[in-house]
């Protein structure tokens, strides 16, 4: 007995001395990410009754699933009961999701004309997911939330490891800062705009580590930049054209005049090409011409002036709507208390952000200024072409993935540099400002949709009207473990920013 345990100790021992904390980081982050995905019903998520239909139809030998529809023609599918309308606590706040009742009828009984059948989306996302799809539409669509929700992390967590260390700040700093509330709740929804999220956010940095890199690592990088770039230009349409900008992002940051430089930019102009393709064969590529302009009646008697007038001076409406000021789901109201997180995720963002400032070169540079301006123009320019103001058609989700990228871009150092190094009064506030700011989200989200914002008790079982059947954790201990796995992530992130040790030596 001891001859075999003896050899055993030494390996054990030397494994635990070489762990460390921050290798816990990506399982904190996939609790604190996944708990968003419990706290909301099935059909929460900006119009989930054209998305969770799409899926359910993207492949027509599931006849289980989706039909044709024999007497309305092919414009429409015979469905499911209970995903092709809005759910009935969309319209009022007070409302939970108690009032939404799941059919236990198995088969497909209700024609349905709002679908992806009919191409206005990629059809990448709608076609995985379909691979979760069964009769039990609540499963399926947590499965699916899950499921983004852990290929986000994973696809974070490979970048981290791979990217030289003065690219792993703009990666992980780029999405924390503006994880709270939009980035959780979206990537853990049945949105494609999850997708959209994680792509943008990730294949502008990988094609900078593609271009930075030699060797195995160069080539892992330029296979992460197409999946991440076949990820958002699949899912949606504004996400293609955003997946070029990072590429040109990423293809400018990294000139220079070289043969090495010139055969490595054959990658994104190839993605480019296949990028612009999903674009133009999709049906909302007609936004580009006339903008977006649905559900206004009144839009024709406008007058073009005094609404461009109107969205030049409104803009920074949809920028702070990334922050809370917008509320989530699919109203554009803000929800009370999100005043609070409005205020701390704006101010980590504009502390750590401006740290970028001191480390400012010409090309950084040049692209922070471009992206900002297209970040401003570019919802301007559809809302005026649709007649449209702030307000309507465009939300801050739309322009969400960008400011993932500006984000990082701004704490972007150049390749011959460190990354960037804060003190303690940037890394220990912004730790508590996003914690909290993220309680509160959680907190109020829950809310929302247990009771509606007309009962205010504190604890969220006092008169719930809504939870997932069978569930054997309860809405405050989900809310307790989302805090605390979101705290844990933060500090390990924050104190290994601050040691700058661990996240720059980890695969040194």
């Amino acid at each position: 007995m001891t001859t075999t345990e003896t050899p055993q100790r030494p390996r054990l021992l030397s494994s635990l001395r070489g762990f460390r904390l921050i290798y816990l980081a990506p399982v904190l982050a996939f609790l604190a990410i996944s708990v968003w995905a419990f706290a909301s019903p099935i059909g929460a998520s900006p119009d989930d009754d054209y998305h969770l239909a799409s899926v359910w139809c993207a492949n027509e030998a599931r006849t289980d699933l989706c039909t044709p529809d024999p007497v309305n023609g092919d414009g429409w599918r015979i469905v499911l009961p209970g995903i092709t309308t809005a759910p009935c606590y969309v319209a009022d706040e007070t409302a939970s999701a108690g009032c939404q009742v799941w059919s236990s009828e198995l088969t497909p009984s209700v024609a349905a004309d709002h679908g992806n059948w009919i191409g206005a989306y990629p059809p990448v996302y709608y076609s995985v997911m379909n691979l979760l799809a069964t009769t039990d539409i609540q499963s399926s669509a947590l499965a699916m939330r899950l499921v983004s929700v852990a290929l986000f992390v994973a696809l974070v967590t490979a970048l981290a490891v791979l990217l030289p260390a003065n690219l792993r700040v703009p990666l992980i700093a780029g999405f924390t800062l503006v994880m709270v509330p939009l980035g959780g709740f979206l990537i853990a929804s049945n949105n494609p705009g999850s997708w959209a999220v994680i792509g943008v956010g990730t294949s502008w940095l990988a094609a900078l580590g593609w271009f930075r890199t030699s060797g195995r690592r160069t080539w892992a990088l330029g296979a992460l930049t197409v999946f991440s770039v076949l990820l958002a230009a699949g899912a949606r349409t504004d996400a293609a054209v955003y997946s070029i900008l990072g590429l040109g992002i990423a293809s400018v940051l990294s000139f220079e005049r070289s043969r090495a430089f010139g055969l490595k930019l054959l990658l994104p102009a190839a993605l480019v090409v296949i990028s612009a393709l999903f674009f133009f064969t999709s049906g909302y590529a007609g936004v580009a011409e006339g903008g977006l302009n649905g559900g206004i009646p009144d839009s024709a008697s406008r007058d073009r002036l005094a609404v461009l007038a109107f969205n030049l001076i409104s803009i920074p409406q949809l920028w702070t709507g990334v922050f809370g000021s917008w509320g989530l789901g699919w109203r554009m109201e803000a929800w009370p208390g999100f005043a609070m997180v409005e205020f701390a995720t704006l101010v980590v963002f504009i502390g750590l952000a401006s740290l970028g400032l001191r480390r400012m070169y010409p090309a950084k540079s040049i692209m922070a200024v471009a992206l900002i301006a297209t970040l401003y123009i570019l919802p301007v320019y559809i809302l005026t072409v649709g007649m449209s103001v702030v307000g309507e058609n465009v939300q801050p989700r739309y322009i969400f993935p960008l400011v993932i990228v500006l984000g990082g871009l701004l704490l972007l150092t150049r390749r011959s540099e460190d990354s960037l190094r804060p003190g303690p009064w940037h890394v220990i506030p912004a730790i508590v400002l996003l914690t909290g700011a993220n309680a509160v989200a959680l907190y109020i989200t829950l809310r929302r949709y247990i009771t509606g914002f007309d009962v205010e008790r504190l604890s969220l079982e006092t008169g719930a009207e809504w939870w997932w059947a069978g569930s054997p954790v309860g809405p405050t201990l989900l809310w307790v473990l989302g805090t605390l796995a979101f705290a844990g992530a933060m500090t390990l992130l924050g104190v290994t920013w601050l040691r700058r040790a661990p996240i720059s030596e980890v695969t040194a």
